[in-house]
């Protein structure tokens, strides 16, 4: 895992970091942590969304009749 240093923060921006880490009683860094996964995992999830609906866009799929999915969750149950 490699590190990582965040210089010239503003007091209060870290003060409220510092309050919000405590309240879920955790490190600064396993809090800041988990922000930065939050984000990395939400970039990725937009990118493979991003994928899907240009594939979508390309192939125009047919749209499924209401008949069908009605069929469809009543043989499921």
């Amino acid at each position: 895992m490699s590190d990582l240093m965040i210089r010239d923060i503003p007091e209060g921006d870290l003060e409220i970091i510092r309050a919000l880490a405590e309240e879920r009683q955790e490190s600064l860094q396993d809090f800041l942590l988990e922000v930065i996964r939050e984000q990395a995992r939400s970039a990725s999830n937009r990118t493979k969304l991003a994928v899907i609906e240009a594939r979508l866009k390309r192939e125009r799929p047919e749209p499924i009749p209401m008949d069908v999915i009605l069929a469809a969750i009543h043989d499921r149950d």
